[in-house]
Parts: structure tokens; sequence; C-alpha cells
């Protein structure tokens, strides 16, 4: 079953690393991918650009509306994903414990539907 690893953190808290700490949390993240990619698990996985950048789009009376950043106002935003193939929750809850954004926001795990 497919797995998505949700990375949730306060982008504020990134912004106040430096350069220094930022490229030892990246390294973190790489070297997580790669135990991922080992271990035959790894589907797919991004960075996600900060949440300025996002639109948000509702459809109503068949008019697109479309608002800046995200819909609700969040402390933690989605940073990024990872796509997982996993025997069971369990297993991708392991997974999830180990990725680097547990340790400073939070990483939600979702099934993926199968159709």
């Amino acid at each position: 079953m497919k797995y998505m690893l949700l990375i949730y953190a306060e982008e504020s808290a990134w912004a106040a690393l430096s350069p220094d700490q930022v490229a030892q949390e990246m390294g973190a993240y790489f070297a997580y991918s790669d135990a991922l990619g080992k271990a035959g698990v790894m589907v797919g996985g991004d960075e996600l650009q900060p949440v300025a950048t996002a639109k948000t789009v509702a459809v109503r009376g068949g008019a697109a509306e479309v608002v800046d950043g995200p819909f609700a106002d969040i402390k933690e935003a989605l940073g990024g994903y990872y796509l997982i193939e996993c025997e069971s929750m369990e297993d991708a809850v392991r997974w999830a414990a180990q990725c680097p954004g547990a340790r400073h926001g939070r990483v939600e795990v979702r099934p993926v539907m199968a159709h």
C-alpha cells in the first residue's frame, strides 16, 4: 500500500537557521531519502516552495475563486512530502518517525486510495 508522508513545519523556523544549520538539516533529509531508496519503499517526494507562493482554488456558482496562500490560517505549513510503499500503516509510521521533519514539526501519514 502507498502512503503519503506529509511534512509540516513552521517556515519561520527554517528562515532563522544559519547556513550551516540549513546544510546540516538538508543533509539529514538527503540521508533519509537515501535510506528510503535503499529499503525499496521510496516512490517519490519533493520539497515544496514556501506557502506564500501557493494559490487556493474553489469553484462556486461555476466560477473559480482564487486566493493567495493556503485556505486556512495555519501555524505549520506543508513543506514537502514523501510517497512511500509499505506493507502496513505501522511500517509507514516507523518511516515517518525517522523523517527529519518529525524532529522540528509534524509528519502526517496518510494512506493513498487504491483504485
